[in-house]
């Protein structure tokens, strides 16, 4: 289905879930010779701003890879990026009108001191979905991890023999993943790295060279404007 968007002046179709890498936050940062907790500040208030124009826009749904569980383990700045996080987290719940929802492995989370978060991710089947846009904040995330654990829920319900592709896909939407329209990223990195690896199989894929905190509203109906010009062949 496609949509019209409110505020693109292409009036084209609109992705109804897009998946984003918000790259580029250090980078913004050192080019400005401050320190990178400003970056990150900077990029989780753009992210906030950016999911008020998806929502203009028509979007349903909007995944933003915040954390890998790689980056987790192994970045040296980490008590600086999760106070990125924990004010993207603030940002978005503040909005008060969308229906957020924290991916990835609780258990890193808990080992991240991030047990708030953990506690915010939950089964959409169990909570009913509001009228506002979905937003899902992929924390500690894993694209391969994540098919795991869809895996093992669907062997947990109904059995090995429950087992397939099919009942994979309708675990992932339950929990609020369904396939993605088109993935983001920016600071002008073009690859997928484990996001939404399931989701992106008929993904159209936009990068943009911009640092995250500079991919303003031109940038965004730029995006718009590429996504309603092609022609979707889903995967073929």
């Amino acid at each position: 289905m496609s949509r019209a968007p409110h505020g693109d002046p292409s009036a084209g179709a609109v992705p109804r879930h897009l998946g984003i890498v918000p790259d580029g936050n250090r980078r913004w940062a050192r080019h400005r010779g401050v320190p990178a907790r400003y970056g990150y500040r900077r990029g989780a208030d753009r992210t906030v701003e950016v999911l008020r124009w998806c929502e203009e826009a028509g979007m349903e749904t909007v995944t933003v890879w915040a954390l890998s569980q790689a980056n987790a383990a192994k970045r040296q700045e980490l008590p600086v990026l999760l106070e990125g996080i924990t004010a993207l987290v603030d940002g978005v719940t503040a909005e008060g009108g969308w229906d957020v929802n924290v991916l990835g492995s609780a258990e890193q989370l808990d080992t991240l001191g991030l047990t708030g978060l953990s506690g915010r991710a939950r089964d959409a089947a169990g909570t009913g979905r509001g009228a506002g846009l979905r937003v899902n904040l992929a924390v500690a995330y894993d694209g391969h991890e994540e098919i795991v654990a869809a895996a093992h829920a669907v062997i947990a319900e109904g059995g090995v023999e429950a087992l397939d592709s099919a009942a994979v896909g309708r675990r992932l939407e339950r929990w609020g993943q369904p396939g993605c329209d088109l993935i983001l990223r920016t600071s002008g990195e073009q690859r997928l790295s484990g996001f939404l690896l399931w989701q992106s199989l008929a993904a159209e894929l936009y990068f943009t060279p911009e640092h995250w905190p500079d991919f303003d509203r031109a940038a965004f109906d730029a995006m718009l404007a590429s996504f309603a010009g092609r022609e979707r062949r889903f995967g073929a």
